[in-house]
């Protein structure tokens, strides 16, 4: 059973665990879930793979990693507008689908409103990276860290709280 939390933990795309528990039993996996779902939230956190407001990233933390109702749907929205891949709106609709069936077409408006902000926050944080010489500069001094730290948590800043 370890084993398949530390595996579910270990893959970014939420949204493919389903295929890596086929064949476990329906008890243990939705105990695989329940256990992989804090540590994969605490790695994508730490590794800023989540676009989260950062009062949001504080309360999962006082929660040990586990996110409520409201805070799923914001990981949901982070997971959809991270997406760069040509398959994307695939994905998306994919993702859709399987909220949908699960949770309603309420939850699925919720988590499509807030992919909008999140998609502003992930081109902010890309723009921050554009390869220029200060991008270079500043990721190379403390000064220009921090700077940089800062502009990160900005553009955080600009995805909903609530």
């Amino acid at each position: 059973m370890q084993e398949l939390i530390n595996k579910l933990s270990n893959i970014d795309a939420l949204d493919t665990w389903k295929m890596h528990v086929a064949g476990y039993p329906k008890s243990e996996a939705a105990i695989a879930y329940q256990k992989a779902q804090p540590l994969w939230v605490e790695r994508m956190i730490a590794n800023n793979q989540l676009l989260l407001h950062p009062e949001i990233i504080r309360q999962l933390r006082s929660q040990n990693w586990i996110p409520d109702d409201l805070q799923i749907r914001m990981i949901w929205a982070s997971i959809i507008a991270s997406d760069e891949s040509r398959f994307s709106k695939k994905r998306m609709y994919r993702i859709k689908e399987s909220i949908q069936k699960r949770y309603g077409n309420d939850w699925w408006e919720d988590v499509y409103k807030r992919i909008k902000p999140a998609f502003a926050a992930k081109q902010r944080i890309k723009n921050m990276h554009s390869g220029s010489i200060t991008t270079y500069f500043l990721s190379n001094t403390i000064m220009g860290r921090g700077m940089l730290h800062d502009e990160y948590f900005a553009a955080l800043r600009m995805i909903p709280s609530k």
